[in-house]
C-alpha cells in the first residue's frame, strides 16, 4: 500500500525509492500515516471486506468503547478535498467539500488549526466520534495550482455519477466514499511530490525591471576635494534626485514608471523585483546616493545599470569624486553573509511604523493591481474579470490564493494584510465563502 503512494512519484521523479524516502525526512511519518489509513480501509470484494472491518469482528469486545467508535468511523471513512473557510485557532476549522459542495461544517482540531490558514485546501478523512467532528491522523494541505487537474477530474466523475442517478452529489455520499477510497494513493501521489518538489525547488531566478538579473551593485567614490558641502549641494540641485536621509546623507534618483517600462516579462520566467519610493509605483528608484564623511556611495540593482548610473553622477560631480571602486554582490551570496551575520538586537525601524509603511505601499499597490492586466485571468484586469462568470470564477481564485498568502505571512511574521475591501471594491463580496 505504501508502495502505490510512493512508488509512482519516486520514479516521475527520477529517483531511487530509498533516496525519494530518505529526502521527504520529517514528512515520512504523515506519509506512512496516510498510507496506512488507506490500507485498514480500503473495501475488497473477497472476506475480509476491510482490515479494520475484520478487527472489529475479532477483536472489539476488548477495546474502550471510545477506541471502538473510533474505529468504526474509521472503517466507514473516505478521504475527501477540503477548502477552509475560517479558522479558530486552538480550537478549530470551518471546511467546505470541494468535490460535492453542500453547507460548510465545523472539524475540532485543536493542534493543526494553529497552522491551517484560510483558504487553505487540504486532503482529509473527516468522521464523527464522540459527537463531533474531528479529523482522522492524515490531513495533507494541497496547493491550489497543483490540485486543480485531480479536484476537477474528480468533480466531474462524482457529478456525472449523481447525474445518472437523477440525485444531487451530497445525496450520493455512499458511491462519493468508493470513489474516493480508490482515488487515496492519487492523493497520496500528488502530496509526496509537493512535498520532493519542494524540497529540490530552485531559488526563483530575480530579475529587475529592466529583466536584468538582480544583483547587489556599488560603486564607491572617494571625494577628491573634499569638498562635501559642494557635494551636498549639487546632488539637492539635481532634480531627478531626492534626498531621503540627513545622517547618512542620502539620495534616490526617481524616474516615471511610465517612462521606464517593465521588460521583466520578456526576459522569461523570474520574479521581478522593484523599488518605488514610498510605495509610489508611479515612480521607480533608478538608483540611490550615499555620502559619508569621506565617500560617495552609488547603489543599483545591475550591472547595466550601474553604466547609466555612473554616467549621470560621474557628470554631476566632475572635479569633486576620484574613480570608483565596484563591488558586486549576487542575491545568493548576500543571503549567504546575511545568515552568518550577527542578529542586532536594535530594529532599523520599529516594528509599527514598518507595517504602516507596508500597509501603505500594499493599498497603493492592489489599487493599481485592479485596472493591471493579469496573465492568470487571461489578460483581463480584476474590474473587466469581475464583469463576466468565467471571469468571475478565476478572480474568486486569484482573491483566495492572495488572501490566503497573506494569511501564512500574518501566521508566520505577525503582520499579514487584510485584502478583503478588494472583494468589495470588485463587487463580488458574495462570492467570498
Amino acid at each position: 500500500m505504501l508502495g502505490e503512494h510512493f512508488l509512482p512519484v519516486a520514479e516521475h521523479a527520477g529517483l531511487d525509492p530509498e533516496e525519494a524516502w530518505e529526502a521527504l525526512g520529517e514528512f515520512t511519518g504523515p506519509v506512512y500515516g496516510g498510507a496506512l489509513e488507506d490500507l485498514c480501509t480500503r473495501r475488497y470484494d473477497d472476506p475480509p471486506e476491510s482490515l479494520v472491518g475484520d478487527f472489529l469482528k475479532k477483536r472489539s469486545f476488548r477495546l474502550p468503547p471510545l477506541a471502538k467508535s473510533y474505529l468504526e468511523a474509521l472503517r466507514d471513512s473516505a478521504p475527501g478535498v477540503y477548502e477552509v473557510v475560517a479558522v479558530r485557532p486552538g480550537h478549530g476549522v470551518t471546511i467546505r467539500d470541494l468535490l460535492i459542495g453542500g453547507e460548510p461544517i465545523d472539524v475540532i482540531e485543536v493542534s493543526g488549526s494553529r497552522q491551517i490558514v484560510q483558504w487553505d485546501r487540504l486532503a482529509a478523512r473527516v468522521i464523527e466520534h464522540g459527537g463531533k467532528r474531528v479529523f482522522t491522523g492524515a490531513v495533507f494541505p494541497l496547493r491550489a495550482e497543483d490540485s486543480k487537474a485531480l479536484i476537477d477530474e474528480l468533480k466531474s466523475t462524482l457529478h456525472g455519477m449523481a447525474e445518472k442517478a437523477g440525485l444531487p452529489a451530497e445525496a450520493f455520499r455512499g458511491e462519493v466514499a468508493n470513489v474516493m477510497r480508490e482515488a487515496a494513493p492519487r492523493l497520496g501521489n500528488l502530496r509526496i511530490a509537493q512535498i520532493l518538489a519542494d524540497l529540490h525547488r530552485p531559488m526563483p531566478k530575480l530579475i529587475n525591471r529592466d529583466g536584468d538579473p538582480y544583483e547587489f551593485v556599488e560603486a564607491r567614490y572617494r571625494l577628491a576635494s573634499g569638498d562635501r558641502k559642494g557635494v551636498i549641494a549639487r546632488l539637492d540641485a539635481e532634480p531627478r534626485l531626492q534626498r531621503t536621509g540627513a545622517r547618512p546623507a542620502k539620495w534616490d534618483w526617481l524616474a516615471k514608471a511610465s517612462e521606464h517600462p517593465s521588460r521583466a516579462s520578456s526576459s522569461g520566467p523570474g520574479l521581478a523585483l522593484d523599488s518605488h519610493p514610498g510605495g509610489d509605483t508611479e515612480r521607480v528608484v533608478v538608483a540611490s546616493v550615499t555620502l559619508s564623511a569621506k565617500q560617495l556611495e552609488l547603489s543599483v540593482n545591475s550591472r547595466r545599470r550601474l553604466e547609466s548610473a555612473r554616467t549621470f553622477i560621474e557628470a554631476l560631480l566632475a572635479g569633486l569624486i576620484g574613480e570608483p571602486e565596484v563591488a558586486i554582490k549576487s542575491v545568493e551570496d548576500a543571503m549567504a553573509e546575511n545568515r552568518d551575520a550577527p542578529v542586532s538586537r536594535q530594529r532599523a525601524v520599529p516594528r509599527r511604523v514598518e507595517r504602516e509603511l507596508t500597509q501603505r505601499f500594499l493599498d497603493r499597490h492592489y489599487r493599481n493591481w485592479l485596472d493591471e492586466k493579469i496573465p492568470a485571468l487571461g489578460g483581463k484586469s480584476p474590474r473587466d474579470a469581475a464583469r463576466d462568470f468565467e471571469g468571475r470564477e478565476q478572480l474568486v481564485a486569484l482573491l483566495k490564493q492572495l488572501e490566503n498568502l497573506e494569511a501564512r505571512r500574518a501566521r508566520d511574521s505577525g503582520a499579514g494584510y487584510d485584502a478583503r475591501w478588494l472583494w468589495r471594491e470588485l463587487g463580488i463580496e458574495h462570492l467570498r465563502r
